[in-house]
């Protein structure tokens, strides 16, 4: 069974293939609409997908993410990267941003979760 904790948020590499999944999972495996709940530590969260819109709900209240927009390219340029280090010494990139302050307040926002790991900012490679 898969742990209950999936770990901490997403980096910009895993957003943006989660961007492409999705985008292949509408294009080939959605026949209608998809209804699914994922437990977190803040309670049950619930997601429905669909290939129409639900009643009441105006197509501009949607964001798209496929094709992908450019914030969310590969190569946008992003001068900043958040880095994390678990309890074990493993170092991983968590996010990249383009201003020191976008990044710093990142960094602060996951100290703040009272993890085990350290977080901290440094120039993008």
């Amino acid at each position: 069974m898969e742990s209950p904790d999936p770990g901490g948020p997403l980096s910009d590499a895993e957003v943006q293939e989660l961007t492409r999944l999705l985008a292949r999972l509408a294009s080939h495996d959605l026949d209608q609409w998809e209804n699914w709940r994922i437990d977190t530590s803040h309670g049950p969260v619930f997601m429905s997908i669909s290939r129409k819109l639900l009643p009441g709900w105006p197509e501009d209240a949607f964001t798209t993410i496929w094709p992908m927009p450019g914030h969310l390219a590969k190569d946008r340029p992003r001068g900043w990267t958040v880095w994390r280090q678990d309890d074990n010494g493993n170092r991983y990139e968590v996010s990249r941003h383009d201003s020191r302050t976008e990044a710093d307040s990142t960094a602060a926002r996951m100290e703040a979760r009272g993890h085990k790991q350290t977080y901290w900012v440094a120039r993008s490679a």
